[in-house]
């Protein structure tokens, strides 16, 4: 990692659109602050890791922390660039049909149009394949179960020379394979792969597919504030600033990053014995991959917790959850909604920027609402995030890193009454 120094240009100009589009209410209200936050970086996007969208959107978030009053700092680390230059599927025979895909993240490239037989493969399981003949063939699997990338394994080891992934539930899907697969991989809707399942039943189906991809490494960033407190231990909040591709990610995720800034400013106000750390992550959509460069850096050792927002803005049900048996941060959590009277449900929850931290080690955990029809789409626009959500979350997130339960050896501060409506 490589330190990066002041925000410049680019900053100030974000700045400028978040302070124009700020809503009319009241700039003391926590809810409008944090939205005029969403507005700033969706304007920013799509915020693509590794690209200058990206970019513009840490060194907002650095400069309003340093208005904030936290030490800043800005980080680079290397990872996969992926990127789709063009995806097409049509069926050829015993109809023309052209379809709508959408290629993973990591799928290689068919290297000119790819003309093959259509198999269907259950959900891609081993299983599945046996029961099949998949050799020179596209597989047609359903989402669920196992990863996108054990199907395309899984198809792969089967002889299949693609594989095409439909969704589980109405409505495209947007995903990765975390890695590079052996065949090209690509998605369409549930209705798409119902209609392709159907045709297939009545009979032999052949299909052309084109996959035009790039990979190669490029540089994401994470910027972290520090508001130093009394006490060596740490505690983190974090939430991812990219967003996926052709999306505005007012949602997925400026919510998460908005209500974060806003938590911020209200732990410096108010702040505990131990040592605030409030960090945007860079690439997590393809991998989590800022959030895994600084769980393996030095630094992640005095990290007593770590607290992760994801998709905070839009539905009412709020979550709290993780993916190992240390739930410590769950509690904490779970104690200061009951304190702030705020209704969240416990959940198993993986997929975000919190895993990368309990696979070091670090007790950690992820507040979710699970309720967005348009994440991953053109429609996560700033006009669906509600401020009255993102205020119950940052006011949560703040009482839980006030609280005693993250930090065991420090007394608490005086401060971590519960915080009320501010």
């Amino acid at each position: 990692m490589r330190v990066r120094g002041p925000c410049g240009f680019a900053a100030a100009a974000l700045l400028a659109v978040g302070a124009a589009a700020a809503p009319a209410a009241p700039a003391e209200e926590v809810g409008a602050r944090a939205w005029s936050h969403v507005v700033a970086l969706a304007a920013a996007g799509p915020r693509v890791a590794g690209g200058a969208a990206e970019r513009r959107a840490v060194e907002y978030v650095a400069a309003q922390l340093r208005l904030a009053g936290y030490h800043v700092r800005v980080t680079d680390f290397p990872f996969p660039y992926f990127e789709t230059r063009q995806v097409a599927l049509e069926v050829t025979s015993p109809v023309r049909v052209r379809l709508s895909p959408r290629a993973l993240a990591y799928s290689p490239s068919t290297g000119g149009v790819l003309v093959a037989p259509l198999v269907v493969a259950g959900r891609g399981l081993p299983e599945d394949f046996q029961e099949v003949d998949a050799t020179g063939k596209v597989a047609l699997v359903e989402r669920g179960s196992i990863t996108f990338l054990q199907k395309a394994e899984n198809a792969a080891r089967a002889g299949a020379r693609a594989v095409v992934v439909y969704n589980h539930e109405p409505g495209p899907v947007v995903g990765t394979l975390t890695r590079p697969s052996e065949i090209p991989a690509v998605t369409v809707s549930r209705e798409e792969g119902q209609r392709l399942r159907e045709l297939v039943r009545r009979g032999p189906v052949l299909v052309s597919l084109l996959v035009d991809t790039l990979l190669e490494t490029r540089a994401s960033w994470n910027v972290v504030g520090e508001l130093p407190g009394r006490s060596a231990a740490r505690v983190l909040l974090g939430a991812h600033v990219d967003s996926v591709e052709g999306s505005p990610g007012a949602n997925d995720n400026a919510s998460g990053v908005a209500a974060a800034l806003e938590a911020a400013r209200i732990l410096r106000l108010r702040p505990p014995a131990w040592t605030v750390e409030v960090a945007a992550f860079g690439a997590e959509e393809g991998g989590l991959f800022g959030s895994s460069a600084y769980a393996r850096s030095p630094r992640a050792r005095g990290v007593s917790a770590m607290l992760n927002l994801d998709m905070v803005g839009v539905g009412e049900r709020l979550r709290v959850g993780n993916t190992g048996a240390d739930q410590r941060v769950v509690v904490a959590v779970l104690r200061a909604a009951r304190e702030l009277d705020i209704s969240v449900e416990e959940r198993r929850m993986g997929s975000s920027d919190h895993v990368s931290f309990e696979r070091a080690g670090i007790p950690a955990a992820m507040l979710h609402r699970p309720d967005d029809p348009h994440y991953h789409s053109p429609g996560d626009t700033p006009d669906r995030v509600r401020p009255e959500l993102l205020e119950a979350v940052v006011r949560l997130a703040a009482q839980s890193l006030l609280g005693p339960v993250l930090v065991t050896g420090v007394a608490p501060s005086p401060a971590s009454r519960p915080l009320g409506r501010l």
